[in-house]
């Protein structure tokens, strides 16, 4: 793993450590997946869902700073299946188009440490626990 670009890792670790005091009763329901890439064996699990956040190191951010975007379903799914694919790729695939897939957002952490290493960046590192309430937050909103 490369450092702050195993951010995501880290907050699916705390996450499924913490998810009742995080989530409450919805805790239940969650299910908090970790890969290192989108790739279409996620499109039937993501198609299931009625939200997902997907968390991801971002490079020319300020390190620590966060910021969350919604995603729409690409337009066109006329791309072959391939292993890579970006977050409205996977939108479409597993039913956005047709209006029945999830609410999806990708939470963008800005990262300074690429270097290969499991540890995160101290201004990373100090940024997890705002992270962490802004995943609760997208969770929890109605």
């Amino acid at each position: 793993m490369r450092s702050d670009d195993g951010v995501g890792c880290h907050v699916a670790g705390q996450i499924r450590e913490d998810a009742t005091a995080l989530m409450g009763a919805l805790a239940d329901d969650l299910h908090v997946v970790s890969v290192a890439q989108l790739g279409p064996e996620l499109t039937e699990l993501v198609g299931q869902c009625k939200r997902i956040v997907l968390i991801n190191a971002a490079y020319g951010d300020l390190p620590g700073e966060f910021s969350v975007r919604r995603i729409e379903p690409a337009t066109e799914t006329t791309e072959p299946v391939r292993y890579i694919y970006d977050p409205a790729t996977l939108a479409a695939w597993a039913g956005g188009q047709n209006g029945n897939g999830p609410e999806i957002y990708v939470l963008a952490v800005g990262a300074s440490n690429c270097a290969v290493g499991e540890g995160l960046s101290p201004a990373v590192a100090e940024a997890l626990p705002a992270v962490l309430e802004k995943v609760a937050e997208l969770f929890l909103a109605a």
